[in-house]
């Protein structure tokens, strides 16, 4: 799991979400300095199959962590990726970001566990970028994409095809590779006020 600042992509006045060829030199600390409204993804993949869940949020928005996750780990009525797994890779940025998430992991010992990149999260690098790729398809092919609310309206229906994306090979489908793997998930529920309980 990972909540990244996006280098190329910030929300205009009107909403709508613009795409920048130069990379913006910014971090967490410094991102204000530009003056612009900066978009985050929060995204979470599945390691054997690469499925994954994201959002895309402007910075002065972003909702809490237990947002992200209930509405990543909830069962959904367009996207069928759900459950909590056993094993979650956090990397240190996000963990100071969301403190409350070793409130989260402390109630699952045993049930769940919390592991550190020990160096460069490469695999997290790679999905952001494949992420923002199908941001740029989206916004730039779908009428109803444009602005940050219509993307985010159409959220599940987005990680469904993006991860249904492939050839016509059946293994070259992220989601079906992870419906056919049997994931070990924990099912939550779809009581979001219980689970937000749980990072208190």
């Amino acid at each position: 799991m990972n909540v990244s600042l996006s280098k190329h992509y910030t929300v205009l006045n009107d909403g709508t979400i613009k795409w920048q060829a130069k990379e913006f030199d910014i971090n967490w600390n410094n991102y204000k300095k530009t003056g612009k409204k900066h978009l985050a993804t929060y995204i979470i993949r599945d390691h054997f199959s690469n499925c994954f869940y994201a959002e895309l949020h402007s910075v002065d928005k972003m909702p809490l962590i237990q947002e992200f996750l209930f509405n990543a780990w909830t069962q959904k009525n367009d996207y069928p990726f759900h459950g909590m797994p056993t094993c979650l890779i956090v990397p240190k940025t996000t963990q100071e970001q969301f403190p409350s998430i070793e409130k989260f992991f402390s109630k699952f010992k045993g049930k769940l566990y919390m592991q550190t990149p020990t160096s460069g999260f490469s695999s997290a690098v790679v999905s952001i970028r494949q992420w923002e790729r199908f941001i740029n398809y989206f916004t730039g092919f779908y009428k109803d994409c444009k602005t940050l609310i219509q993307f985010q309206e159409n959220i599940q229906l987005i990680n469904k095809e993006t991860n249904a994306f492939g050839s016509s090979k059946r293994e070259d489908n992220n989601l079906q590779k992870w419906a056919d793997n049997n994931p070990k998930i924990i099912d939550i529920g779809n009581d979001r006020t219980k689970f937000y309980s749980l990072f208190d």
